[in-house]
């Protein structure tokens, strides 16, 4: 072996005494192993050699870096970079196991490749470096369990809704000590912390939309109607609406919409469809006049494309009379107070589409005891477990049985069955109804 090999190996042993696996053994008997070693050549990207392979040798870096790969079947992970005089593979030597990582030359490399026969007949003649390698994997156990420790505890701490910013800047400090999963642990808290302040976000939108929704009435002796209505959201927000409002002394204006879409989107522009309904609502005005200035306001410069479906009916309390316009929405259903059943069947296009489109005017009499259910599509397009739509008819059934019920029971018991019907399966759109009632 030439002076320059030699020069180099010592350089070596000298290096590996004080860290890896070999750094147990001390400078004499590693350079022992290294002077058996064959040399090798690695160009940059080449596979030294790939997890899960058998190995028999370990390598020592001569020059050169190399980086440790680990599959985790979601993709590979950068564990670390070996560099000149660090040792990488060693468990192969002593152990008959498959290789635990993936290991790439990032740049070109010269190696020293240990074979096991050659380690473990040093080692035979030396039984105080058995003992050295034992308690240095003893330490190897312990910097890798407390790290997993720590992970452990950090993992529940930041699975708390109610971590604390200080709390998770002092885990993200500690995670220093993670050696090559610092990196990784600081980006997950990065993350959580993320999802966490829009979790508290979509919190706050969610109640700013429930506020938007009118409060229940209270129910009054000289009142001649009731009403009640429920809204849910598919997520933390929504693209449904209910909305009642009195025009004037005799006219109580209702509504039930669904906007395209779901979530932020959809809620921001019911929020708006809801404030220009409001604003147009005027004394005097039939219902088709105010739905098609409404929808005039809507449709400009509506370049997102979204659209309202929407059932807006006035109703007159002094004589039942109801004016309504249906915009693309599911027909309400007039409940007679004889136990007969019929739909509001009158269709429009939706509201946002045509600027220019003139919405018409419909009307019915209500009877003392008479009432209407109005829904979105959320109610009848619930889906059970087995993908079977909870539909029209059982809907319909559902109301010829309540033939007394007020329009709290009506919407509640109507809730309540779309939700068994489910039976936890997930909510598939927003599910609104209101109930109204004449001269109860």
């Amino acid at each position: 072996m030439s002076e320059v090999i030699l020069s180099s190996l010592a350089e070596a042993a000298a290096a590996l005494a004080g860290t890896g696996l070999f750094g147990s053994l001390g400078g004499a008997i590693a350079e022992q192993v290294l002077a058996k070693a064959a040399r090798e050549s690695l160009k940059a990207g080449e596979v030294l050699f790939r997890q899960g392979e058998d190995g028999s040798c370990a390598y020592v870096v001569a020059g050169g870096t190399l980086d440790v790969l680990v599959n985790t079947g979601l993709g590979d992970v950068h564990m670390a970079e070996v560099e000149r005089n660090q040792l990488v593979g060693e468990i192969a030597v002593f152990a008959n196991l498959p290789r635990s990582a993936t290991v790439v030359a990032r740049t070109n490399a010269t190696l020293l490749r240990l074979e096991r026969e050659d380690v473990l007949s040093i080692i035979a003649a030396n039984p105080e470096a058995g003992r050295a390698i034992i308690a240095d994997l003893g330490r190897r156990l312990t910097m890798v369990n407390q790290p997993l420790a720590f992970l452990s505890v950090a993992a529940q701490v930041l699975r708390r809704p109610d971590s604390d910013a200080a709390m998770i800047e002092r885990l993200t400090a500690q995670a220093s000590d993670l050696g090559p999963f610092a990196v990784s642990f600081q980006e997950m808290v990065r993350e959580i912390q993320a999802k966490q302040m829009r979790s508290q976000e979509m919190a706050m939108a969610a109640r700013i939309q429930q506020s938007i929704l009118p409060r229940p009435l209270e129910s009054r002796a000289d009142q001649p109607f009731a009403i009640h209505a429920f809204m849910r959201p598919t997520r933390e927000v929504g693209g449904d609406l209910y909305d009642f409002f009195a025009i004037d002394d005799r006219h109580l204006a209702f509504i039930v919409a669904d906007v395209s879409g779901k979530g932020v989107p959809a809620s921001l522009f019911m929020a708006m469809f809801c404030s220009i309904v409001r604003a147009v609502a005027m004394p005097g005005m039939d219902v088709g006049q105010m739905l098609t200035r409404a929808n005039a306001l809507l449709a400009k410069d509506n370049d997102a494309c979204m659209f309202v479906t929407v059932f807006f009916a006035v109703l007159n309390i002094e004589t039942g009379r109801v004016t309504y316009s249906n915009a693309g929405h599911n027909p309400p259903y007039l409940l007679r107070i004889d136990g007969s059943r019929s739909e509001l069947a009158a269709h429009d296009i939706a509201v946002g589409i045509l600027e220019n489109r003139v919405y018409a005017t419909h009307s019915l009499d209500l009877s003392p005891g008479d009432r209407l259910f109005l829904f979105t599509d959320g109610v009848t397009e619930a889906f059970s477990p087995t993908h079977e739509l909870f539909g029209e008819a059982r809907l319909e059934a559902l109301l010829d049985a309540m033939p007394k019920a007020s329009v709290g029971e009506m919407v509640e018991k109507v809730v309540t069955e779309v939700d068994a019907f489910a039976a936890g399966f997930d909510q598939s759109d927003d599910i609104t109804c209101l109930a109204l009632a004449y001269r109860v």
